[in-house]
């Protein structure tokens, strides 16, 4: 068996040391240092293992919460801007009356809101509890809010058309006397005929005005008619018929003079004629019929000026 001899010298002590080394305590020596290496390496790199996660899970915890701040920044947006979308519901309601439609039932408004996060993604589930939840109930308050806004623009381009439908009606409705001077004569309904003396329904009124007082059209519309024949000796004499959709004409009759021409658009406060007495007439007046569905109505119903 073979052995090893290890020799220390020491300079201060100018002397010397021997160490005698057999294979056994090589061996035991080697495994001691190999088994002392392993185990500090090991404890080094558990140690630097857990000061890197315990950084790294403050890092999530420092992000996290970050995230929840944030999270509860836009819940506060969300909810300011449902508080101006209610505003503009109200508004709504208000417009619809306005524009004659049925007013929103809240109950209709509120279809399809709600609900649970089962169609969410399914990475949601990975997040931490309170981001997860946070998370899913900003979502479904996003997406009701984006219901509301698009259910609102549709209501509000459906008041645009009917105001606008309605401004239409009125444009084309008449509404104002015919004649700003003169008094009325004759009204709509039963009265004796001034020719025949008997009584006849009177479809009309007549208003007594000087010769050629202006005529004006008391709605837009189409002239449709008119008989401005010189020779013009019953009924109406020279009159005008004009045309205002939605149902509604007009009849103007006993003038003097006519100023516009079959095919015609004329718009409300245009002149069309002049006060005279053609036809049956006792005197110079002007004969205004209202016309609703071909049937004669009350003129009076339709002056408010």
């Amino acid at each position: 068996m073979w052995n090893l001899k290890l020799l220390l010298f020491f300079k201060e002590r100018s002397d010397t040391k021997s160490y005698l080394l057999n294979p056994t305590k090589l061996i035991a020596f080697a495994f001691l240092f190999f088994i002392s290496t392993f185990l500090f390496s090991a404890t080094v790199l558990y140690v630097a293992t857990n000061v890197f996660q315990d950084y790294k899970i403050a890092g999530l915890k420092h992000q996290n919460a970050i995230l929840v701040a944030q999270l509860e920044t836009i819940g506060k947006k969300v909810d300011g801007l449902s508080g101006k979308i209610h505003k503009l519901e109200k508004t709504d309601d208000d417009l619809r009356m306005i524009a004659n439609l049925p007013v929103v039932d809240q109950g209709d408004r509120d279809i399809g809101f709600g609900g649970t996060a089962d169609y969410l993604d399914y990475s949601i589930e990975d997040l931490p509890v309170e981001i997860g939840k946070k998370t899913s109930n900003l979502r479904l308050d996003i997406e009701k809010l984006d219901r509301r806004l698009l259910m609102e623009k549709e209501s509000f381009e459906l008041i645009k058309k009917k105001l606008r439908s309605n401004l239409n009606l009125i444009d084309h409705t008449p509404s104002i006397r015919p004649v700003t001077v003169g008094r009325l004569k004759s009204k709509f309904g039963r009265r004796r005929d001034p020719f025949l003396g008997i009584i006849r329904h009177h479809e009309g009124i007549d208003i007594a005005a000087p010769d050629g007082t202006p005529v004006y059209a008391p709605a837009d519309g189409v002239v449709i008619a008119i008989n401005n024949s010189p020779l013009a000796r019953k009924g109406y004499g020279r009159y005008v018929i004009i045309d205002h959709g939605y149902g509604y004409e007009t009849l103007y009759g006993h003038l003097s003079k006519i100023y516009v021409r079959v095919g015609q658009k004329v718009k409300r406060w245009d002149k069309i004629a002049a006060v005279g007495h053609t036809g049956r007439a006792t005197g110079s007046h002007l004969h205004y019929e209202v016309r609703v569905k071909q049937r004669p109505v009350d003129p009076m119903a339709f002056i408010y000026n």
